[in-house]
């Protein structure tokens, strides 16, 4: 579903029940380094040829329970989860930024960007809570930072709806990355069959003007959140800070500085004139402005 920058709808899309896709995806990607020193050690990434050897014993084993099971079997586990992590790096989902839990490796901290579309301007703030028996069990579940005026969306709970793409989590064909991938994409193409809200459904079949204010609402509204104090105690829970110039432009100019090539200076100044300030922690990062016109 990235926007083609001609005429600003989405190209891509992704077959869920094959685990295939047949869309490009621009080449953006958020560096999300963990605050603190409290973050969980863990063995470093294998290679990829270990990690598919790897991922490929855990799906052939039976489904077990985790919890206060061996530590072998959280091993696999881990090890499992830094394999999904490294291949939704690969993917690049443009506007969706991840980084996993320093408490527990089973929940995600996530934000998406929304360009265009009705939720154009929305930052959303999500986290990935995965399954103890991963990848075997249900599909991993999604939940917005607030209820999210959206059909598929449960406007108590603001969990998103995950099970309507993954009906069956299949362990050797689904992975994370889809699922991040279908979050992204109910902004962009809006489903109102078997609502989660169904005032959200039925507005937006009979009556869009108020549709379109309601998501009006729903986009400020995570604005309102995007400064609000961090109560979270991850310490790789992503918030966000107000640019100050004596604090940031010197982290701009160095990266901007590792991605210039000798013929690159019109792409240069189109990528200044594209990114934001986000902070993950006390480590500050750059992500480009979504809001912008791709």
């Amino acid at each position: 579903m990235t926007e083609d920058p001609r005429n600003g709808h989405d190209t891509d899309d992704v077959n869920l029940a094959t685990g295939t896709k047949n869309f490009e995806v621009e080449e953006e990607e958020a560096s999300v380094r963990p605050r603190g020193e409290r973050r969980k050690q863990l063995p470093s990434i294998p290679d990829s040829k270990t990690l598919g050897a790897m991922a490929n014993t855990v799906n052939n084993k039976p489904a077990t329970a985790h919890k206060g099971g061996s530590g072998y079997s959280m091993f696999f586990l881990e090890y499992t989860l830094m394999a999904e992590y490294n291949k939704l790096h690969k993917q690049r989902l443009p506007g969706v930024y991840v980084i996993p839990s320093a408490l527990t490796p089973l929940v995600w901290n996530g934000v998406l960007f929304i360009r265009q579309g009705q939720y154009q301007d929305g930052v959303f703030k999500f986290t990935i809570n995965i399954p103890e028996n991963f990848p075997h069990g249900e599909c991993p579940r999604v939940l917005f930072e607030f209820p999210v005026f959206h059909p598929v969306v449960d406007p108590h709970t603001g969990e998103l709806d995950v099970k309507r793409a993954f009906p069956k989590w299949r362990p050797k064909v689904h992975e994370i990355w889809q699922v991040l991938l279908y979050t992204r994409r109910i902004f962009y193409k809006i489903d109102t069959k078997s609502p989660s809200n169904e005032e959200a459904a039925q507005l937006y079949e009979q009556d869009m003007e108020q549709f379109k204010k309601k998501v009006t609402e729903t986009v400020q509204k995570s604005k309102d959140l995007l400064y609000s104090d961090d109560k979270s105690q991850d310490p790789h829970a992503i918030i966000f800070s107000l640019w100050d110039p004596e604090v940031h432009e010197e982290a701009r100019r160095q990266m901007l500085n590792s991605k210039k090539t000798p013929n690159d200076e019109d792409a240069d100044l189109q990528r200044k004139n594209g990114l934001s300030w986000m902070k993950c922690g006390s480590n500050q990062i750059f992500s480009r402005d979504d809001s912008a016109t791709a």
